[in-house]
């Protein structure tokens, strides 16, 4: 079964790596989806993988 989630993060995400850590944290678990930055300052990210996938996260 797959689990699709909707993140928004705020606070201190851009300019830090936020996005590349990200993207090294789903491609280690088997993890689709994508990461980008919006006008606000926050990262919004939307990722789907199995139950056991995005638990390991």
């Amino acid at each position: 079964m797959l689990i699709h989630i909707i993140i928004v993060v705020a606070g201190k995400v851009q300019g830090v790596g936020f996005r590349y850590s990200a993207k090294q944290a789903a491609l280690e678990h088997n993890i689709k989806g994508f990461v980008k930055n919006l006008d606000d300052g926050k990262v919004y990210i939307e990722a789907e993988g199995t139950q056991e996938n995005m638990a390991a996260i």
